[in-house]
């Protein structure tokens, strides 16, 4: 449920989602947690998919955080040093909801036919979405398989509905031709390619490499890979 518009709460007031629920769930650690805590912190301080330095989940509006949630930092307009406003959560979502909020994931593969006797140029690709760090556990998996030849993979929701809303698109993974060509990947993330290089049967890749770190739009994330 998302947080309403009007009458916002920090706990959950039975109508609207308050802003402590939203992002905890029923993952609750008490009745003590300082609005403060739950703005400056971030989502992958806390339990799993985070690092568990926290007991609980959080936003991440303070300046300086790496992992903030979509919402409400946008509404914020940015992340934020003090004054922190129960009106920045109006209407967000900590987790994507799979209509308003996903992750679209596609694969083409245009590698020609192998050679006759040599594994064919099928492709995998196996992404995670992470914390900036990569050390926390994925909060989604994008990953498929495409033949060689004009394949394809999806377009497909990957997200869950318990998949955090993140700002930032740091992933880790890889891609993997299982033929003997040498191949092209080209990764477009909402429509903007961020990752164009000369493959080898297996290229390992992270968001250090791109050439922009994409950002939610507010839809999410449309992610599009492409092998020639």
């Amino acid at each position: 449920m998302p947080i309403g518009t009007t009458d916002i709460h920090l706990d959950d007031n039975g109508s609207n989602g308050g802003i402590y629920s939203d992002v905890n769930q029923s993952n609750f650690a008490g009745s003590n947690l300082k609005f403060s805590d739950l703005i400056i912190n971030d989502w992958a301080a806390g339990p799993a998919p985070g690092l568990g330095t926290n007991s609980y989940w959080a936003y991440g509006l303070k300046t300086g955080s790496d992992n903030p949630l979509y919402n409400p930092m946008n509404s914020a307009s940015g992340q934020q040093t003090s004054n922190y406003k129960f009106s920045y959560f109006k209407n967000s979502y900590a987790y994507f909801d799979q209509s308003t909020y996903v992750i679209d994931f596609y694969i083409e593969n245009n590698i020609p036919p192998a050679g006759r006797g040599d594994p064919p140029n099928d492709v995998d690709v196996d992404f995670s979405l992470l914390d900036d760090t990569l050390t926390a556990n994925s909060i989604c998996a994008m990953g498929g398989n495409a033949g060689e030849n004009g394949g394809t993979y999806g377009p497909v929701d990957v997200s869950q509905s318990f998949t955090f809303n993140v700002e930032y698109f740091y992933i880790d993974g890889g891609v993997n031709n299982a033929g003997f060509n040498p191949y092209n990947f080209d990764l477009e993330v909402d429509g903007t390619n961020v990752l164009s290089i000369g493959g080898s049967f297996t290229t390992a890749i992270d968001y250090t490499m791109f050439s922009s770190l994409p950002t939610n739009t507010g839809n999410g994330f449309v992610v599009e890979c492409y092998f020639t």
